[in-house]
């Protein structure tokens, strides 16, 4: 298309070796905007993409909630935004949902379903994708440890 702007991973050789089940070619995820470190994978889930969200002083973090990075701490966080635990990452139509990725007890990753039941993730400083669930489990991010969910807003 005219004028279209094609936009690229940074750094692909990385990319890949840090998501083995993303498949380039064909690709088997869209990439939904450019790179930037202005927020982060929390931040894209909980639908706010001016500020980096992180349990920690320099970052944003709701108040109140604890400033650990654990999985326990973060599904507390989860909790106080209105989210409950559930069983599975499957698409329920009044429900939005988000998962948590971790390595051992420790959080990498948050994942936000797409009203389609895909899912979309801001991949830290690099680009936002469209994308399969298990598409980013691997040695970077670790594995789905949680599901949440929360009445959609209509």
């Amino acid at each position: 298309m005219h004028g279209e702007r094609k936009m690229h991973i940074g750094n692909p050789q990385e990319f890949f070796r840090n998501f083995p089940n993303l498949d380039s070619t064909p690709v088997s995820f869209a990439i939904t905007s450019e790179a930037t470190g202005q927020y982060n994978c929390i931040a894209w889930a909980m639908g706010d993409p001016g500020r980096w969200w992180w349990p920690s002083p320099v970052s944003y973090w709701p108040q109140g909630c604890p400033m650990e990075v654990t999985i326990h701490s973060f599904g507390a966080t989860f909790e106080a935004l209105g989210y409950s635990d559930c069983p599975d990452g499957r698409k329920e139509e009044d429900f939005e949902k988000v998962a948590l990725y971790a390595r051992g007890d420790e959080p990498t990753h948050v994942a936000r379903q797409l009203p389609s039941g895909e899912w979309t993730s801001k991949i830290g400083a690099n680009v936002d994708i469209e994308h399969k669930l298990e598409d980013l489990e691997g040695p970077l991010y670790g594995k789905v440890v949680a599901h949440f969910r929360r009445i959609r807003n209509r």
